[in-house]
C-alpha cells in the first residue's frame, strides 16, 4: 500500500515545457504544469519537507509513553504531521482520516512513512 509520493515532489526544472504556476511561501511548495504523452494538462507540486521532518523527528524524541494518563485536560494526542500535498493526494487513495481510520493507521506504520509520526511507536 506503499505510495510514490517522492516522484510528485521532484521535477527537473530545466525542461523549458514545465510552467511554474503557483508559489507557496507558507508551506514552501510549488505547483508546476506540464503536457503528457496525450496531451493533457499535469500539475505537480513540489515541497520541501525538510523542516517538517526535523520537527517530526524532535516531536518523536521528545514523545513519552502514558503521558497522558491521568491528565484530565488533554484528550487528544498528536500522531503525525504530512505535508500538504502528500495530504491531499492521500485523501484521494484512502479518503478522509475520519472515513478511513483503518486505512490511514495503516498507512502511516509503514516503515516508509515512519518521519510523519511525532510518537513513539505505531498507531
Amino acid at each position: 500500500m506503499g505510495l510514490d509520493w517522492p516522484t510528485s515532489f521532484f521535477i527537473e526544472e530545466n525542461d523549458m515545457s514545465k510552467r511554474l504556476v503557483k508559489v507557496d511561501p507558507l508551506t514552501g511548495s510549488e505547483t508546476w504544469c506540464h503536457m503528457d504523452v496525450d496531451g493533457g494538462f499535469v500539475f505537480e507540486t513540489k515541497q520541501n519537507v525538510d523542516a517538517l521532518i526535523k520537527s517530526n523527528r524532535e516531536k518523536a524524541n521528545d514523545y513519552r509513553k502514558n503521558a497522558l494518563i491521568g491528565n484530565t485536560q488533554n484528550h487528544q494526542q498528536h500522531v503525525a504531521d504530512i505535508p500538504n500535498a502528500l495530504y491531499h493526494q492521500l485523501v484521494e487513495k484512502l479518503g478522509r482520516p475520519k472515513d478511513n481510520p483503518k486505512g490511514w493507521k495503516q498507512w502511516l506504520n509503514e516503515p516508509d512513512n515512519r518521519l510523519f509520526r511525532t510518537g513513539g511507536g505505531n498507531i
